[in-house]
């Protein structure tokens, strides 16, 4: 049989089981003692029955127990370049201390993310300052501790990742782990787009930058940054202009060092960026500022990258500007110089011209650029067709090069002188110094041979002397009111016709218009008048004449010469063609010569002195070259170096076939020249003899008209019956007011038109200054008398009267002075005072006269040397009032004797009139 087993049995294992699993809680080395007792009924009979085991004593070992939580966290979202951190919890749950390596990882991603592994010592689940990575932990006995692993994900990653932390138990124990999971999205991709606008400027002006950057993938972005840094345009000459940028989302922020950014914008701006926190798919950033150019940054191309980031990435966009002038010019027909070029309306074409003739075509020149330029003007066509002139406004020559500001035009007129026939085509090109060039075409269809034929003429016609009307010869001159009929003559030479032909003459100034033929029209006033025909149509081989009758004006001028041309243009000869000129000379006026003589009867050996006097008539011109000639008759001999011309010595004549000739430079214009000269009768002389002057020369002016004067005749008569010494008589009647027998100027008064009788009855009269003179007088004793009824004053008594009252007997030789002095009117005067003032070696002589209306001062210095500086004052007395003179002397006074003579009124006594001089010098 089988027997059952004890129940107890059952009971011991039992409790084996229960003491292995409280020893894992238990502190390692714990004893554990465990007695069983058992209680049963034994199968024999008998009661119940209870037995004791023995006493078991165990020791707890030490256990090692280690978990990892979480396990398996959620999917974490990521993208390249981020970083992710995950915490985990290690829990030391064995019975004693141990020590736990940790061992993080990453797999799934390539390439690999970088992984670090951090003690989280403040449980705060961040990696704080301080906190330094771990690559194990040592745990007491049912402790726990927090780890943070953070994840770099490259930033190229892509895919899942999975983080992996592992730790063991002992040697032999085994590895716990936990995961995590990351689920590594491709960054967002941004497109950066930038351009300048415009891309080419000029300095001086601005261009605006336009920064776009966009998110073109299916995923959100983190923060963007879209940044400009301008150091490189700002060191080329591109500033930023303050105030001009502006964005769509964001905020602008700038710097002005490249590591501080603000919003608050600084002086000198060298980079701005906007700030976005994400950027959704197809959303875009757009930044636009202004930046403008300075003069440096002429001719520089300027390159500017622009960046976006976010995270790790970035990408680029550029672009580049220009800064230059953008120089340019064109030329065309007058009003039209952007004419497309090569297109008909940028030329221009006359269908007739005439070599020799010139032709011209305007254009009008303008600077289309923006910047001011200099330009030339080149016209080019077949060499030797014709002769080439540039013209500018006013028509005088183009001053090149030709400056021009922006959009600044400029009139350039090109004229053609053909040289043969057929037809011209010329290219007028213009170039500026910057490199830019337009062309234009000039044409003439037909350049033909010849000129029309013009032709003037004139004829004139006068009154002369006798009141009758004389023709006056081709080239003789015209004087005021003659009258001068101009013809003119017009041909056309040409086989075809000249259209809308216009005559114009613009008569001399100096005539008047009286009529015209032809209907010929008069316009503007006395000296500026034209005559115009209108002629229409000049068939080939036609010719036509017009007449103009005028009268010289009196404002001509003698010497002038009336020029008169009169011209004519067409449709096809627009440029006027001139006739022949036409000169009529002009002079109304003469010369006049007059002859005088000395004396008219003469006896041998007698020197007689001729006087001409040539006048000039003309009120407007001089004569020049004036010759003079003299023809003497036989007996007269010229004495040289007696020839005077007004008063001043000249050279002798020329004398050739027995005349003499003198020549004269110039008489001005209503001018009278002197030509004085002596001659010596000679035994050879006549009874009477008869010399004769003329005079001519050339008018001044434009006519170069031969003047000549009339005939001056003087006759002389020889009486040999006189021939003897003869004197001359000279002499002066005064009032002599101090009663010195003396003229004394300024004291004394001349009388004039006294008669003055010489014995033998010569009369003389006085002139203004009282002088008398006769010539002429044989050698010996002569009477004179003053004729008492030609003089209100009574002579004065003289030695020389032998008591007959002014009569004086003196004896005549050579050249005699006989005076007549006369007593003032009224009783004598009287010098109120006379006084001297002697200082050193000088002498000062002062006398006072009363005379009529006032009193006279004389003053007489007398000095044996010259004094420097010398100074007379002589002061007038009280009141009185200076009338003629002066009373002061101041000059350099040379030896001898000098004298002051001057006049006062005054109404005071008598007495009190006289003064006492001062004088000094400087030693």
């Amino acid at each position: 049989m089988i027997r059952p087993l004890p129940r107890w049995f059952v009971l011991t294992s039992a409790l084996f089981a229960a003491s292995t699993a409280a020893a894992a809680n238990t502190p390692a080395g714990t004893l554990i003692e465990n007695q069983a007792t058992a209680t049963f009924h034994p199968v024999t009979s008998g009661g119940q029955t209870s037995a004791t085991s023995n006493r078991v004593v165990t020791v707890v070992q030490g256990v090692c127990a280690v978990s990892i939580t979480p396990n398996g966290q959620d999917s974490v979202f990521a993208m390249g370049g981020d970083q992710v951190s995950f915490g985990f919890t290690i829990t030391n749950a064995g019975n004693k201390d141990y020590g736990f390596p940790l061992n993080v990882s990453a797999s799934g991603l390539s390439p690999a993310p970088q992984v670090s592994l951090y003690l989280d010592a403040n449980g705060n689940n961040l990696v704080d300052n301080g906190e330094r990575p771990v690559s194990s932990l040592n745990l007491p006995a049912s402790s726990t501790a927090k780890v943070i692993a953070v994840v770099s994900i490259p930033v190229d990653g892509r895919g899942e990742a999975l983080i992996k932390l592992v730790t063991t138990c002992g040697a032999a124990g085994g590895a716990v782990s936990a995961t995590a999971r990351i689920l590594v999205a491709p960054p967002p991709t941004l497109e950066v787009q930038k351009n300048f606008s415009p891309t080419i400027i000029r300095p001086g002006s601005s261009t605006t930058v336009t920064v776009t950057t966009t998110n073109t993938s299916y995923y959100a972005s983190r923060e963007v940054v879209l940044t400009d840094m301008l150091t490189e345009q700002l060191a080329l000459g591109l500033t930023f202009v303050p105030g001009s940028a502006r964005t769509n989302v964001g905020v602008i922020e700038y710097t002005a060092d490249g590591n501080t950014w603000s919003s608050s914008m600084p002086a000198v701006v060298r980079g701005l960026r906007v700030r976005v926190l994400t950027l959704e798919p197809d959303d875009s950033i757009q930044l636009t500022f202004a930046m403008q150019a300075d003069e440096k940054a002429e001719g520089k191309e300027v390159v500017n990258i622009a960046v976006a980031s976010t995270g790790q990435h970035n990408t680029n966009g550029a672009a580049k500007a220009e800064v230059r002038y953008q120089p340019a010019v064109a030329i065309g027909p007058v009003g039209n110089p952007t004419a497309p070029e090569g297109t008909p309306a940028d030329s221009q074409s006359k269908a007739f011209a005439v070599v020799g003739q010139q032709v011209c075509f305007d254009h009008t020149v303008q600077n289309t650029g923006d910047v001011k330029d200099n330009f030339r003007i080149t016209v080019t066509f077949p060499e030797g067709q014709a002769d080439t002139q540039v013209l500018g406004a006013g028509g005088q020559p183009l001053v090149q090069p030709l400056m021009l500001g922006v959009n600044e035009t400029a009139l350039v007129r090109v004229c053609y002188t053909p040289k043969v026939g057929g037809k011209l085509t010329a290219e007028v090109s213009v170039t500026g110094e910057r490199g830019t060039s337009n062309t234009t075409t000039d044409t003439v269809q037909q350049v033909l041979e010849g000129l029309p034929e013009l032709e003037k003429s004139y004829t004139a016609s006068g009154v002369n002397e006798t009141g009758q009307v004389v023709d006056i010869q081709g080239g003789d001159t015209v004087k005021v009111g003659d009258t001068v009929v101009y013809t003119l003559k017009v041909r056309n030479p040409y086989t075809l016709p000249l259209h809308n032909v216009v005559v114009t003459d613009p008569i001399p100034a100096h005539v008047d218009f009286m009529s015209a033929s032809e209907a010929g029209t008069v316009i503007g006033t006395q000296g500026e008048q034209t005559i115009t025909w209108n002629l229409g149509t000049l068939a080939p081989g036609e010719t036509r004449s017009l007449t103009i009758t005028t009268k010289v004006s009196d404002r001509a001028v003698d010497g002038e010469v009336l020029k008169n041309i009169f011209q004519m243009v067409s449709t096809e000869l627009p440029e006027p063609t001139s006739s022949n000129p036409v000169n009529t000379p002009v002079w109304s006026s003469t010369l006049i010569i007059s002859k005088g003589v000395s004396k008219t009867t003469v006896v041998y050996g007698d020197r007689i002195t001729y006087t001409l006097k040539i006048r000039n008539t003309s009120s407007t011109t001089p004569v020049e070259n004036v010759v003079i000639t003299d023809t003497p008759a036989k007996g007269l001999e010229y004495l040289p170096g007696t020839s005077l011309l007004d008063g001043k010595a000249v050279a002798d004549p020329v004398v050739a076939n027995g005349s003499m000739a003198w020549t004269v430079p110039s008489i001005p214009a209503n001018g009278e020249i002197t030509v004085q000269y002596d001659m010596r009768i000679t035994p050879e002389a006549t009874p009477e003899m008869v010399n004769i002057a003329t005079a001519s020369g050339i008018g001044a002016g434009g006519a170069g008209r031969a003047i000549a004067s009339g005939k001056a005749e003087k006759l002389v008569h020889l009486d040999p019956l006189k021939f003897a010494p003869l004197a001359d008589i000279i002499g002066t009647v005064f009032v002599d007011r101090n009663r010195n027998g003396l003229y004394d100027a300024g004291l004394d008064t001349p009388v004039d038109r006294a008669r003055v009788i010489l014995a033998g009855g010569r009369l003389a009269l006085t002139d203004a200054a009282g002088r008398y003179h006769f010539s002429n007088v044989p050698h010996g004793t002569w009477a004179l008398r003053l004729d008492p009824t030609t003089t209100p004053y009574p002579p004065l008594k003289l030695p020389q009267e032998g008591g007959l009252s002014g009569t004086q007997t003196v004896h005549i030789r050579g050249l005699t002075s006989v005076d007549f002095p006369l007593a003032p009117l009224g009783g004598e005067v009287t010098a109120l005072r006379r006084t001297t003032l002697t200082i050193a070696d000088v002498t000062v002589e002062k006398a006072v006269y009363a005379v009529q209306g006032g009193y006279v001062v004389t003053l007489k210095i007398t000095t044996p040397r010259a004094l420097s500086e010398f100074r007379l004052v002589d002061p007038l007395p009280g009141g009185a009032t200076l009338k003629e003179g002066g009373n002061t002397l101041s000059t350099n006074l040379d030896a001898g004797e000098n004298y002051l003579t001057y006049r006062f009124d005054w109404t005071g006594e008598p007495k009190a009139a006289t003064t006492d001089p001062t004088v000094s010098w400087r030693y």
